[in-house]
């Protein structure tokens, strides 16, 4: 399967919590909307729950990334869910898909049809480690960490191939890493994508 040719756009150092935005507007860009990550960042839904720690500095309560950005794009934030992302993302180009808890295979399908696809993911691929705090109302909200987003270009038999906006390396693009393995991260990152159609 030839790779998506995804314009590849860095998040830093403009946003460094924003990873989600970022592989949006590249996704957008492929489908021919080239809009700026700092208008993206500026349009999502933010939830401005303030952050309260726990005496060893652990997270006690904040806000749910289901209803927008928690923290700051620009500074310190954590995430955005796919499905408040999707309202961005179809202010550009309506029809994105939200996905929760889909089996890889989705993923792989829509990238075969020429769809980008943002996966919740981690930073330098590792397994995550658990973290969760509490919204004001008592909700659990499971972020594990270090979360990050990145963009699907390519899925063979043996790889997955996508877009790091955050990689150290000399280049974010077409970076690879072990089907297997990348499942195992999508899992335990909560099965969550975006689909830009």
């Amino acid at each position: 399967m030839p790779l998506l040719d995804v314009p590849y756009i860095k998040q830093h150092p403009e946003l460094p919590s924003g990873c989600e935005v970022t592989a949006l507007a590249m996704a957008l860009s492929y489908h021919g909307q080239a809009v700026d990550k700092l208008t993206l960042a500026r349009e999502m839904p933010k939830d401005v729950v303030p952050v309260e720690r726990n005496e060893d500095g652990t997270i006690r309560i904040w806000g749910d990334p289901e209803d927008g950005f928690v923290g700051d794009p620009f500074g310190n934030g954590i995430t955005i869910n796919p499905n408040p992302l999707k309202q961005v993302a179809d202010k550009y180009r309506p029809g994105s898909l939200a996905l929760y808890q889909e089996e890889f295979g989705v993923i792989e399908t829509h990238v075969a049809n020429s769809h980008p696809v943002l996966v919740w993911f981690t930073i330098h691929h590792d397994m995550p480690t658990p973290r969760f705090w509490h919204t004001p109302n008592g909700k659990v909200i499971q972020a594990p960490r270090p979360l990050h987003c990145i963009v699907v270009t390519g899925v063979d038999d043996e790889y997955v191939y996508f877009h790091d906006c955050e990689s150290t390396e000399k280049s974010g693009e077409h970076v690879k890493v072990e089907k297997a393995h990348f499942i195992q991260i999508y899992d335990a990152m909560g099965r969550r994508a975006l689909i830009i159609t």
